[in-house]
């Protein structure tokens, strides 16, 4: 690389010239390195989308965010932000509501302790409460983001957005519709990949199920039928025979797809 950048010792390069003069092999390699470096050198930079920036910007206010909220929750008596971080916190929606719990729970907690006698088992409810106030507010937040985002124009932004079901213990039913919008109509295989895998952590409840049965019928991706097929006999759902059944006797199914089938069916 150095001979073919002009950075050699003019000794060593006509060394290095003289045996390439000889060698066949070595003037070859030579040449294919000193076509694509003219190849790189003639192309035109690609610069990244400005809404890149944008969005990582985003992502990791968000992540910082719920960290900030973490910590305030566990070990408030620990924490040391710098103040710019404080202020980013509390600027942002959850964040100001966070605030306005904290400040109640403060609040509260300073009458009390001007009482000679303070009730330690109210202030465990107290605690209790708030926390659980904080939590229906995260869950509130990541059932936005998947809603607003389930239709973005990116496929990745997509993918993104489903994947926040992940991070919810129980999602309401509108989550759920929106999953199942995805797994069966979204144009992007990998995008309904991603909502069958978060559909699956909820398998076990029986309206799931029952909408995984349906949706195996109209499945025509190879991928998807056999990850649904053997989702569906892990969860030993025998609705699912017949859809299985059908897609055995499909002359368009894959082998490998009716073999996923065949052994389901045996599980069955």
């Amino acid at each position: 690389m150095d001979y073919l950048d002009q950075a050699l010792p003019a000794p060593l390069a006509a060394q290095l010239a003289e045996h390439l003069a000889g060698c066949e092999e070595c003037r070859r390699e030579a040449d294919e390195i000193r076509q694509l470096l003219t190849a790189m050198r003639s192309s035109a930079q690609q610069q990244p989308s400005p809404t890149l920036r944008e969005n990582f910007n985003t992502m990791l206010q968000s992540e910082l965010n719920m960290e900030t909220m973490a910590n305030l929750l566990t070990t408030p008596e620990k924490k040391a932000n710098p103040r710019g971080k404080v202020i980013s916190f509390f600027s942002s929606a959850m964040g100001r509501a966070a605030a306005a719990v904290i400040l109640l729970g403060g609040g509260i907690a300073i009458g009390m302790a001007l009482k000679p006698t303070p009730p330690a088992p109210d202030t465990a409810v107290l605690v209790h409460t708030l926390q659980g106030e904080v939590d229906n507010m995260k869950k509130e937040m990541k059932e936005k983001e998947l809603l607003s985002g389930i239709d973005d124009e990116s496929a990745s932004e997509r993918i993104k957005a489903v994947s926040y079901a992940d991070q919810m213990a129980s999602p309401d039913q509108r989550v759920i519709d929106a999953l199942f919008n995805s797994l069966n109509n979204d144009k992007n295989v990998n995008v309904r990949l991603a909502a069958l895998y978060s559909l699956a952590r909820f398998a076990d409840r029986h309206v799931v199920r029952d909408s995984l049965v349906t949706s195996l019928g109209i499945q025509t991706e190879p991928i998807i039928q056999v990850v649904l097929i053997n989702l569906l006999a892990e969860k030993r759902e025998r609705k699912a025979i017949g859809p299985i059944k059908e897609i055995m006797t499909n002359k368009k199914t894959l082998k490998e797809v009716k073999d996923a089938a065949q052994k389901s069916l045996t599980v069955l």
